[in-house]
C-alpha cells in the first residue's frame, strides 16, 4: 500500500515538473516570437524606409525631367509625374505598393506678403462676417508689423504685456500656426474654448502657406483662394470645366494653363492677375510604400525654384533697431529671379541640397579619376526644404456620416462652402 501511495507522490510531481516546463517553455517561446517580431518590423523598416526613399528620387528625377523638356516650368500633376513608375517605364520592385501624392503648397497664399485687405477678402471668402474679418486681419498685422499698433483693444501691445504670462508681439512674419492661440481677437475666432482648432482656421489654414514666393499657382489654387483675390463663381466655374475637359479638349490643349494670359482670355479681361502664375513653386511630394502589414511613409517639401524663403526668427527689437516690418509684413528678402531658372549651385561650397537621412560617404570629393579631383557637391535639381517620416500603422477610418458611433469629442470640419462674392465694404 505504501509503494502504491510513493508511485502515486511521484507522478504527481512528475505532472507537476511536466506543467512547470512547459509553461516554461511557452513564455520562453513568447518572449522569443515577441523578441522576432520586433526584429522582423524593424529590419521591415529599414528596407521601406529605403525603398521610400528611393520611390522619392524617382518621383523628383521624373519631375525634373518633365520640367527640363516643357519649358523649364512645372504647372500640374497631370503633366506627367503623378505616376513616375509609367513615365519611366520599369514597375516597382515585386511585392511592393507604391502611393504617390502630391500638394502644391504654392497654389496657397504667401501669408508674410498678405495685406490687410487681402487678408479681409480672404478671410469673408472663408465665411466669416466682414466686421470679424476686419478685426482679426488688423490683429494679425499688428503681430507681424513693428511699425503697426492694432486698433483693437485686444491685440494691443498693453494687452499682451497684462495677460497671465507676459509676451510681446513676434514682430516677424508669422513661422507657426500655432502662434494664432496668441494672437488677440485671432484666437477667439480661430479656436473654440476647448482649444480646438475652428472649421474657419482649418479652412484658412489651406489656403495660406508660412513660406514666402512670389506668386500663387492658378492651376492647383482653391476655390476660395481665387474667390478672396477678385474672381466671381462664374469666372472659377469658367476654370473648372477647362480643367476638367479630359477626353474633350483640343489636341496639344492640356487641362492647365501654360500662361496666365490664357486665364484672362478664357474668364474676361479685367482680371487682376498679379497675385498669380501659372507653375509649382513649392511643392509637397508624399510616397507612401506598403509590403505586407508593414508601411513606411515620407514626405518631402520641395522647393522646385529658387525663390522661395522661410521667415528668419527676429532678433531682440530693444536690441536691434534695424529690426521692422512694413505695413503688409515681409521681413523675408525673396531672392525673384523672374524666370523658373535656377540660379547657379557653387562647385565650392557644401552643397545643402542633399536628402535628408542620407550621409554622405567619407571619400566623398576624395577621390581622383585621370588626375581629375572629383566634385565635392552634388547638382540636386530641387531644394528640400522640410521632411516628414511615418512608419506607423495608418490612421483607423472615420466613421460614415451616418453611424450612430461617432468619435467623442469630435474634430471640427474644415469642409466649408466658401461664401460668394459681394461687394464688401472699403
Amino acid at each position: 500500500m505504501n509503494v502504491k501511495k510513493r508511485r502515486g507522490s511521484v507522478l504527481i510531481v512528475i505532472l507537476v515538473l511536466i506543467t512547470l516546463a512547459s509553461l516554461l517553455l511557452a513564455r520562453f517561446m513568447e518572449d522569443n516570437s515577441l523578441e522576432l517580431s520586433m526584429a522582423t518590423r524593424e529590419a521591415d523598416r529599414r528596407r521601406l524606409r529605403a525603398d521610400a526613399q528611393s520611390e522619392l528620387e524617382l518621383a523628383l528625377a521624373v519631375i525634373a525631367e518633365i520640367r527640363s523638356i516643357d519649358l523649364n516650368k512645372i504647372h500640374d500633376h497631370s503633366q506627367g509625374y503623378d505616376d513616375p513608375h509609367a513615365y519611366a517605364g520599369f514597375p516597382a520592385r515585386d511585392g511592393l505598393e507604391v502611393k504617390f501624392e502630391y500638394e502644391d503648397e504654392s497654389g496657397k497664399l504667401p501669408l508674410s506678403v498678405l495685406t490687410k485687405n487681402d487678408l479681409i477678402q480672404l478671410l469673408y471668402s472663408l465665411g466669416m462676417e466682414q466686421r470679424d474679418a476686419e478685426r482679426v486681419a488688423d490683429a494679425i498685422i499688428a503681430w507681424q508689423s513693428k511699425s503697426y499698433e492694432s486698433i483693437e483693444e485686444e491685440a494691443t501691445d498693453a494687452a499682451y504685456q497684462r495677460s497671465t504670462l507676459s509676451f510681446r508681439p513676434a514682430r516677424r512674419p508669422i513661422r507657426s500656426f500655432e502662434e494664432f492661440r496668441s494672437i488677440g481677437v485671432a484666437k477667439e475666432q480661430f479656436f473654440d474654448e476647448a482649444g480646438r482648432p475652428t472649421p474657419v482656421f482649418l479652412a484658412f489654414k489651406d489656403c495660406v502657406s508660412l513660406f514666402t514666393f512670389p506668386q500663387a499657382n492658378i492651376n492647383t489654387a482653391s476655390d476660395a483662394v481665387l474667390l478672396s483675390q477678385g474672381l466671381d463663381e462664374r469666372q472659377i466655374a469658367l476654370i473648372r470645366e477647362r480643367q476638367s475637359e479630359i477626353g474633350k479638349r483640343i489636341v496639344g490643349t492640356p487641362p492647365y494653363f501654360r500662361v496666365t494670359s490664357e486665364v484672362q482670355q478664357l474668364v474676361g479681361g479685367g482680371l487682376n492677375m498679379t497675385k498669380f502664375d501659372d507653375e509649382v513653386i513649392l511643392m509637397w511630394v508624399r510616397v507612401t510604400v506598403k509590403e505586407g502589414r508593414a508601411q513606411c511613409r515620407v514626405s518631402a517639401l520641395v522647393a522646385i525654384r529658387e525663390d522661395v524663403a522661410y521667415p528668419t526668427a527676429a532678433a531682440n527689437p530693444d536690441t536691434d533697431p534695424s529690426l521692422g516690418l512694413s505695413r503688409t509684413g515681409a521681413t523675408t528678402t525673396v531672392r525673384t529671379t523672374g524666370t523658373s531658372t535656377p540660379v547657379p549651385r557653387s562647385t565650392t561650397n557644401p552643397s545643402p541640397y542633399l536628402t535628408p537621412g542620407i550621409e554622405a560617404p567619407i571619400t566623398l570629393g576624395k577621390s581622383t579619376m585621370s588626375g581629375r579631383v572629383a566634385s565635392k557637391t552634388i547638382a540636386y535639381p530641387f531644394q528640400i526644404l522640410a521632411w516628414e517620416e511615418d512608419n506607423g500603422a495608418p490612421p483607423a477610418p472615420k466613421p460614415p456620416a451616418d453611424s450612430d458611433d461617432l468619435p467623442a469629442p469630435a474634430e471640427p470640419s474644415a469642409a466649408i462652402t466658401p461664401r460668394a462674392t459681394q461687394s464688401l465694404k472699403k
